[in-house]
């Protein structure tokens, strides 16, 4: 068969269509474009935003206009909040819960040969124990995702992550070893740690497994690559985290923290588990023992209840942490979460304007980190070419561009000589 993928939403998300496409073109089917007419589409949903629901649906709606008789597969965590909605509003054949990801392969097939509805979603916090599916990419890619870690107990007021993915389950330590010397083996690039939680990990484990070891595992097991994490809970940076991974030269300087708020009040109405004297002990630990580090995070703005008062509050915490890019975010109101019933919701409009605000300060703190870099010598992976220039990231994940030529996949050591705000311009040396 013919199969094309769309993927929204998280690294998680991502990491999982990779290892799908990996699957299904070791049982000897065809990947193709998803703007090609395929035998089947898979949808790898997210439900975090209204948009992400939206979305899902577009996508749904374009790959049966591109072959009507396809057998559509919808699964992700808009499939299992909602699987009436995707059946019905989708279309799909197959609805897939977020707990049987690695029998996509096994349902499509057999949505094809009786042409039935299947759907696995199963309701509650139970998806079953940790979906083992093998980390890597189709050939070709240098980057590979490896997810460690699955669901959520942490119940943010906001968010419907612990209802779509279920509570935290861990890849065992051993496996997470032998999946990192695969990886790297295999001339992998750079690995990105990835989990809807990855602070989480461990704790459904025996011993009480932590992140730390988890992580310092990962740089052992794979030390020609270099090593990525994904988003990290702030409490987790600790003196013992930073004096454990600092000796790993492998471990990019590169530490995306969520924020959410810079408020306190906001903070205790979202259900965050520390405080903003608690976050930026995380930034002065990290800036000690990495120094020049990139420390990247998440905002929401327009909560429930935030009034300007609180907003100023956040804007002037951000300005402090001075992080090297933030991802601003609108406050989207999900049924179902506690932060839905809450009083105080802005408009749309008062939302754009805060994001607006937001995006302007950060912007001139982004632009304050890239400046920062201009005069070292970084190392870059080189992804591709636009216009006569190749891109690519360094370890602190800034996008770097220079001339040269077939870089795709190469590491090389680059002099920044520039930076526009967005990204740097540098020499291979």
């Amino acid at each position: 068969m013919k199969i094309a993928f769309y993927t929204l939403g998280c690294k998680t998300n991502q990491f999982e269509t990779q290892a799908l496409e990996t699957m299904f073109s070791e049982r000897g089917h065809e990947i193709v474009p998803f703007n090609q007419a395929a035998d089947a589409y898979v949808i790898n949903t997210c439900t975090v935003t209204a948009m992400g629901d939206r979305k899902s649906r577009n996508a749904a709606h374009r790959a049966k206009a591109l072959n009507p008789d396809c057998i559509l597969v919808v699964c992700g965590c808009y499939a299992q909040v909602k699987p009436e909605e995707v059946k019905e509003m989708c279309g799909a054949d197959v609805v897939c819960g977020n707990g049987d990801k690695s029998r996509i392969i096994e349902l499509t097939e057999q949505a094809v040969a009786e042409r039935q509805y299947i759907c696995t979603v199963r309701s509650g916090f139970d998806h079953g124990p940790f979906d083992f599916m093998p980390a890597g990419s189709l050939k070709g890619r240098t980057r590979a995702l490896l997810k460690v870690q699955d669901g959520c107990q942490n119940f943010c007021s906001y968010c419907l992550i612990p209802y779509a993915r279920g509570l935290s389950r861990s890849m065992p330590l051993e496996q997470v070893r032998s999946e990192a010397v695969r990886l790297g083996e295999a001339g992998y690039k750079e690995i990105v740690v990835t989990g809807i939680e990855i602070s989480s990990y461990g704790f459904d484990l025996p011993g009480k497994l932590t992140p730390t070891e988890m992580i310092a595992v990962i740089c052992e097991a794979a030390p020609e690559a270099r090593i990525r994490l994904g988003s990290l809970e702030p409490r987790t940076v600790t003196e013992d985290f930073c004096k454990t991974l600092a000796p790993y030269k492998n471990l990019c300087p590169h530490f995306h923290l969520s924020l959410q708020s810079g408020c306190d009040k906001t903070l205790k109405d979202m259900n965050r588990k520390y405080d903003t004297a608690r976050y930026f002990l995380s930034c002065q630990l990290l800036r000690r023992y990495f120094p020049g580090c990139a420390i990247t995070t998440d905002l929401i703005v327009g909560f429930p209840g935030e009034t300007e008062e609180d907003f100023d509050n956040t804007l002037a915490f951000v300005e402090k942490c001075a992080f090297a890019q933030v991802h601003i975010f609108p406050y989207s109101s999900r049924p179902g979460t506690r932060a839905a019933s809450m009083p105080g919701h802005l408009t749309h409009a008062q939302k754009q304007v805060r994001a607006k605000r937001a995006a302007d300060v950060c912007g001139l703190s982004r632009k304050a980190y890239l400046e920062s870099l201009v005069g070292q010598t970084v190392e870059v992976l080189f992804e591709q070419s636009q216009k006569g220039l190749y891109s690519g990231h360094c370890p602190q994940y800034c996008l770097v561009k220079a001339e040269g030529s077939r870089l795709s996949g190469k590491l090389r050591q680059v002099r920044i000589d520039s930076t526009d705000g967005e990204c740097l311009y540098g020499e291979i040396l």
